[in-house]
This record gives structure tokens, sequence and C-alpha cells, in this order.
């Protein structure tokens, strides 16, 4: 598959988006509150369902942050990532931490997890839509279904094809084209480090359709359904944002309001 990058297929502009962005990512985004809000949503639900000494699969693990978090929490855990720059901050923070002995970091995107099996995992998980850089659900479920112990969780942050605070962030500053931009029927080509990324927006029914053979739904979370998304950092630093949080919270557990945040927080079960 080819883009508008000059014939490079999705998974390499995407690789060479991560490898660049890695020696700054955390710089760029880990202090941004809107980050900091979603992680610390997604951190209590991963401490929810995954217990002291479970081995955990990670994809898309970016620069480690979730998996030393759950490190500190006597987990085991394989992070994957298709950016061997990713790959290599993770090696430095664990060792910095030290935490090399509970963190396993490997080379290896989600279109790749076949090359895992043999492997039996107690959970898996994957932050912060990285999963919305395919459109292969259907593929990434199969090779989970085949690498979780019957009942193991999987706990997936995807971006959904509508999200209120996104669209009201854009429409304040009149910008409609990125105001709907998730609604397109195609991948959204997003500039990112020097090369172009494709995303692609799971509805939530799309998304627990792709899983429905082999995982079971248990609960969904809004993640920033009505604070601004991370990218509007002025937004996140306004007055009154402390109430938006308020009701943020309030908010995203509901049936309707889950599914319309800049992200949703998705649970499943594997079934025996």
């Amino acid at each position: 598959m080819s883009d508008e990058s000059g014939g490079l297929t999705s998974a390499d502009e995407n690789r060479r988006a991560f490898d660049a962005a890695a020696p700054v990512y955390d710089a760029e985004y880990e202090d941004l509150p809107g980050i900091r809000r979603m992680r610390a949503a997604t951190h209590a639900l991963y401490l929810k369902y995954f217990s002291p000494g479970a081995r955990l699969l990670e994809i898309n693990c970016g620069t480690g942050t979730d998996a030393l978090f759950l490190a500190r929490h006597s987990m085991r855990v394989m992070a994957t990532d298709l950016s061997a720059s990713m790959i290599d901050q993770v090696h430095r923070k664990a060792d910095a931490a030290g935490l090399a002995g509970s963190v396993e970091a490997r080379q290896l995107s989600f279109g790749e997890l076949g090359a895992l099996r043999g492997s039996v995992f107690d959970g898996a998980y994957s932050n912060f839509g990285g999963l919305n850089c395919t459109d292969a659900l259907g593929d990434v479920a199969r090779n989970l279904g085949a690498l979780l112990h019957p009942g193991g969780i999987f706990i997936a942050s995807v971006m959904p094809r509508f999200s209120l605070s996104e669209t009201a962030a854009f429409l304040s500053h009149l910008h409609l084209r990125g105001a709907f931009r998730r609604l397109s029927r195609g991948p959204v080509m997003a500039r990112f480090h020097g090369a172009h990324v494709a995303t692609y927006y799971h509805s939530h029914r799309a998304f627990r359709s792709a899983f429905r053979e082999r995982f079971v739904h248990l609960e969904t979370v809004g993640l920033a359904v009505l604070t601004p998304p991370p990218n509007f950092t002025r937004a996140n630093r306004r007055a009154g944002i402390t109430l938006l949080e308020h009701l943020d919270r309030w908010a995203a557990p509901l049936p309707l309001f889950r599914v319309i945040g800049d992200h949703y927080a998705i649970v499943l079960r594997r079934i025996p």
C-alpha cells in the first residue's frame, strides 16, 4: 500500500514518524494536562483488571511509560512497537528505573503479533490510539485471541469517529475541516514529525464487532469527553478547567458520553 509520500508503505511512514519522534516524545507530550488526565484514567483501569505478578503484552508501547508504571506495580511486560527508536527509549528508561528485569522491549508492530505465537499472556493493552494506525482490527483480534489466556483482559484506548470535545474545540476556532475530519470515509493523513501517518477512526460499535468472536465486552470509559483534547494546550490551561474535569468524571461511564470522548477506553475479556 502506498500513499502520497513517495511510494513508502503506511508501515514505513509510521515507523519513520515515530523513529523521529522518539527522542523528544516524552518532553513534548507527557506533561500536557490532557495527556496526564487520560493516562491517569487508563492506569486506573489497568490496576482494576491486571493483578500483581501478571505477564502482560503491550501493543504500540511508545517510550514505555505505561510499561514502567505496571512494572512498578509488580507486573511483567513485553512492550512492543514498530519503531526501533521507541524501543531504544524503553530500554533506556527501564534501565534507569532499575526495572529492566520486569520490562522486555521488542520491535514488533501490531501486524506482526503472529510472531509471538507460542507465548501466553495474562492480559494485553494498547494506549493512546495505537490501534488507530490500522484498519485491520480483525487480524489484531485473531492474534490476541491466540496469545491471551482464556479470561485474559485486553484494554485499548481508541479514537472514535466523533469526539465532542475535539469538534467543539475546532469549531471555537472556526476550523470546520478539523471539526469533522474523523467522519472521513478513508484514513485521515496526519503530518507527524516529518512523515504522513494514516489514522483510522474506529467507532465503538465497529471495534466491538471486530473482537466479538473471541472477546466479550466488560466496560467502556470515555476519555476527555468534556475537557479539551490534549493538543489544545491553551484551552487546557483556561479558568474553569477544574469544573470540566469534575464533569468529565461524571460523564465518562455514561452510555452516550463514553463513546464520544477524544478517546474511549474499552475493556474486553478473552472468551474461554
